[in-house]
C-alpha cells in the first residue's frame, strides 16, 4: 500500500534528491568495497600518534555534545508543539437501531443475534 501525503513540490524534489544521493553513496561504497576486497592494503594510515588521538577524542566529545544538544532541542520542540494535543477520540457506542439500519434488519433480529448462543447465517 502506498501512502500519499500532501506535500509541496519542493519537499518532494528534496526527498527524491536525498534518496538518489543515498543510493549513489551506497552503490559507490559497495563498488569500492568490492574493488579493494582482494588487494593488499597498508595499515600505516591507521597508526595514531598522540596528536591524532587527542584530535579524535576532542572531535568525538564535540560531536557527541552536538548530537545530545540537538536531541534535547528536538524533544523539547516536540513536547511544546505536540504534547498538549489529545488526538485520540473514541467513538460513541453504536445503538441497535443504527446497526439495524446499516444491515437492513429489524431491531428484534439484531437483539436476537446479540443474545443467542448460536447464530446461523444464511
Amino acid at each position: 500500500m502506498i501512502i500519499k501525503l500532501n506535500r509541496s513540490k519542493a519537499r518532494e524534489c528534496l526527498d527524491i534528491l536525498l534518496t538518489i544521493f543515498g543510493w549513489l553513496f551506497l552503490l559507490l561504497f559497495l563498488y569500492y568495497f568490492v574493488i579493494h576486497l582482494g588487494s593488499d592494503f597498508s595499515l600505516r594510515f591507521y597508526w595514531l600518534s598522540i596528536s591524532n588521538a587527542n584530535a579524535i577524542v576532542n572531535f568525538t566529545i564535540l560531536y557527541s555534545g552536538l548530537i545530545t544538544l540537538s536531541l534535547l532541542w528536538w524533544s523539547t520542540y516536540n513536547k511544546r508543539k505536540y504534547g498538549s494535543l489529545r488526538r485520540r477520540a473514541f467513538p460513541q457506542p453504536t445503538r441497535n437501531h443504527e446497526i439495524a439500519s446499516y444491515f437492513q434488519l429489524t431491531e428484534e433480529e439484531i437483539e436476537r443475534v446479540q443474545n443467542d448462543k448460536f447464530v446461523e447465517v444464511r
